[in-house]
């Protein structure tokens, strides 16, 4: 299985035509080499509201011109996985849910269908200035190319859910991001090789790049597109299997075994995954002693 993971820089389009043909561009150069998923970032799909002349606005407004274009962006996505045969993680954006806004990532398979993952744990500014909603449940998605979980961004610094993936069967958990500082970036790509070593899985990371003119969303961003697994047998020991360079707008591509992934799980050096639940009673007998 070949998987390219791309960091990501979206643009003001002077044409809805422009945007198509930028994205075509990525599909296509991907799928030459041929991988067989792409990951695309988070708020990757505010370049659906990067349309016409740049002209800013509130955040919580950015997200409902993400809103009106959603349906046409999952509608090109869905266009090219089935043109080029490929599963792609489109870039999240702002969906109306009822009446709610989430940040909502769609993955579409080689048929055209999609299914999606909304953001769980919404980060400061989210709550805030955009005033989003979360998600209501952790998903899992049967594809392919194995069974597989989404966590956006923030979502990847909590434990448990990816844990709860992992015990429903995942083999890969995808974690498109957006990241404005050095510091953000750091948290998220920490916590992916984090999630990977307890899960002993793999974990493929994908943030969007800025900064994007008159877009107070991608005012900033900064990352560097990566795979992690394990460090164990028979895979890399720092747990990188591929890595791009930071605030390089590019694909990461890299083959991926699944069965080397999944060994460390039965005979690796350590067994994080099945060890993980030795925790629960230790944490029952928590006690506090004083030090003189």
């Amino acid at each position: 299985m070949k998987i390219a993971t791309s960091a990501y820089r979206p643009e003001w389009h002077a044409t809805w035509s422009s945007l198509e043909m930028k994205l075509t561009g990525w599909v296509s150069a991907a799928a030459e080499q041929g991988a067989d998923l792409l990951v695309f970032p988070e708020y990757g799909g505010c370049e659906a509201a990067l349309i016409g002349t740049p002209n800013d606005c509130l955040p919580a407004q950015w997200a409902g011109r993400m809103a009106d274009a959603a349906e046409d962006w999952i509608a090109l996505h869905s266009d090219l996985a089935a043109q080029f045969g490929v599963h792609i993680l489109a870039g999240s954006l702002c969906v109306r849910d009822g009446a709610r806004m989430v940040n909502r990532s769609y993955l579409l398979g080689p048929s055209g269908d999609a299914v999606f993952q909304d953001k769980l744990i919404l980060t400061p500014y989210e709550r805030r200035e955009m005033q989003l909603s979360v998600g209501d449940s952790v998903k899992l998605f049967d594809t392919a190319l194995g069974r597989l979980g989404i966590l956006i961004c923030y979502d990847s610094e909590f434990p448990l859910q990816a844990r709860a993936m992992c015990e429903g069967g995942a083999d890969m958990i995808l974690v498109p991001s957006a990241t404005d500082l050095p510091a953000g970036q750091t948290r998220v790509r920490q916590s992916c090789r984090a999630r990977a070593i307890e899960n002993q899985c793999l974990i493929v990371q994908s943030p969007v790049l800025g900064p994007v003119s008159d877009c107070d969303v991608l005012d900033t961003g900064t990352g560097r597109a990566a795979l992690f697994c394990p460090p164990d047998h028979g895979l890399p020991s720092n747990g990188i299997i591929a890595q791009g360079d930071t605030d390089e707008a590019a694909w990461v591509i890299a083959e991926v075994d699944p069965a080397a992934i999944a060994a460390p799980r039965v005979s690796g050096q350590v067994g994080n995954f099945s060890h993980w639940t030795e925790q629960d009673s230790r944490l029952q007998n928590l006690t506090l002693a004083t030090l003189a």
